[in-house]
């Protein structure tokens, strides 16, 4: 009985104070850009500390925990709005009862293509993500990052059963292709700053990962 009430008891959770939220904005902002220019490997929290004005120099572990923890608040700040877009036409699909290969691609690409054609800073999003993909100590949690996000799982084994493959290496080895091809080929597209004929290239992109998918 003691322990129902000690329960019962517990209040809600404090909102963060507006000063907490922004030190954490200032923090999250300054990450994402030294990221982005320099890669996740080559800054260190301290420079994160001081390149967002902060006095305390632990104070990117006080908010963040550790290094994995600040770059998944970073990159969560995207993912969490592309997991919106990418949920709603997963449920549209799934409403259908049937689809094809090409809108299962289009739900993988257009709600990073989309986020980032319509985001100031959508482009240091790409590059972290792309120089995750390569590093030495982040790699790992590119692939880990998948977890936190249900439909990207459901939709991931989706393209599994629908691509061409013959077994599951091969499987596995077409999802990592069109990881790399659709991060890498986004970030160079638009780092030429070349955003007026996005739609063009958007389509053209889901049409190669499409074909990387479907070729035996």
């Amino acid at each position: 009985m003691a322990a129902w009430k000690d329960m019962t008891e517990v209040g809600p959770a404090k909102r963060p104070r507006k000063d907490t939220l922004e030190t954490r904005r200032q923090m999250l902002d300054a990450a994402e850009a030294l990221f982005a220019e320099h890669g996740v490997d080559n800054v260190t929290l301290l420079d994160i500390a001081r390149a967002s004005g902060q006095k305390n120099r632990n104070a990117p572990q006080y908010h963040f925990g550790n290094k994995v923890g600040l770059i998944n608040a970073v990159l969560d700040r995207h993912s969490d709005l592309i997991s919106l877009r990418r949920k709603e036409m997963m449920d549209t699909l799934a409403e259908k009862g049937s689809y094809t290969l090409r809108e299962l691609v289009e739900a993988y690409v257009l709600p990073v293509a989309e986020h980032v054609d319509s985001t100031e800073n959508g482009l240091g999003f790409l590059l972290i993500n792309c120089q995750m993909r390569t590093s030495g100590s982040f790699a790992r949690l590119a692939i880990e990052r998948v977890a936190r996000y249900p439909e990207v799982q459901q939709l991931n084994s989706r393209l599994s059963r629908a691509m061409s493959a013959e077994n599951r290496a091969q499987r596995e080895a077409k999802i990592l292709l069109i990881q790399t091809l659709v991060f890498h080929g986004l970030a160079g597209f638009y780092a030429l700053g070349a955003t007026r004929h996005s739609k063009q290239f958007i389509e053209t992109l889901c049409s190669s990962v499409e074909a990387v998918l479907a070729v035996h």
